[in-house]
C-alpha cells in the first residue's frame, strides 16, 4: 500500500511538513533534480516523511501551537519570521529544508552508511572503552543523525536571537 502524506498544519496525524505537490513545484524551479524527477510518487512521499522525521529531531524554540498536533510546527511563543507569526503556519524555509533533505535521502541509502569513526574522541584497549564526541545537543553524533550542511544552513534561519529575554526569528 502506498504511503499517504498528511501535511495538515497542526494536524494530529500529520506526517510531513509539505505535500508532494508543493515538493514538485519546488523542484520545478531547481537545477539538478533528476533524482527527484526519476523517482516514483511513493518514493517521493517516503522521502518527504523521512525528511520530516529527521528534522523533527532538531530543537526549536517556542512551544507547539496545540497539544494535539503531531509535529513540532506550528509554534507559539517564538516571535515571527519575515513579519509573520508562526502559530498557524509552516515556515517556507522549513518546507524547503524538507525538500532538500528528501532529495538527498533518495540518493543516499542510509542503511548502507558505514561506520563513522570520526566521532570517536578516545579509544582504549585495556578494559575496552570508547568515548564519543558529542554533537551540539550533547548527543552522540552519527553520520545518519547529521544533517547535510546545506540543510543545516537552511534551518539556521530558524535559530534563536536573544532580544530582551525573548526568542525571535531572523527574517531573510
Amino acid at each position: 500500500m502506498a504511503l499517504v502524506i498528511d501535511a495538515e498544519v497542526g494536524g494530529a496525524n500529520s506526517n510531513s511538513y509539505a505535500t508532494l505537490a508543493e515538493a514538485n513545484t519546488y523542484f520545478d524551479a531547481r537545477l539538478h533534480t533528476s533524482l527527484w524527477t526519476n523517482a516514483d510518487d511513493d518514493t517521493k512521499n517516503k522521502s518527504l516523511v523521512m525528511a520530516t522525521r529527521r528534522i523533527e529531531q532538531e530543537k526549536f524554540y517556542g512551544d507547539r501551537a496545540s497539544t494535539t498536533q503531531r509535529l513540532k510546527f506550528p509554534r507559539t511563543s517564538i516571535g515571527y519570521l519575515d513579519g509573520v507569526f508562526l502559530d498557524n503556519i509552516i515556515p517556507e524555509i522549513l518546507k524547503e529544508s524538507v525538500f532538500e533533505l528528501a532529495i538527498h535521502l533518495i540518493g543516499t541509502d542510509m542503511s548502507q552508511v558505514g561506520v563513522d569513526t570520526s566521532n570517536i574522541e578516545e579509544a582504549s584497549i585495556g578494559s575496552i572503552s570508547v568515548k564519543y564526541k558529542l554533537d551540539k545537543n550533547d548527543n552522540v553524533s552519527t553520520s545518519y543523525d547529521e544533517l547535510p550542511p546545506f540543510v543545516e544552513s537552511m534551518l539556521s534561519e530558524l535559530s534563536e536571537t536573544v532580544t530582551d529575554g525573548c526568542y525571535a526569528f531572523i527574517g531573510r
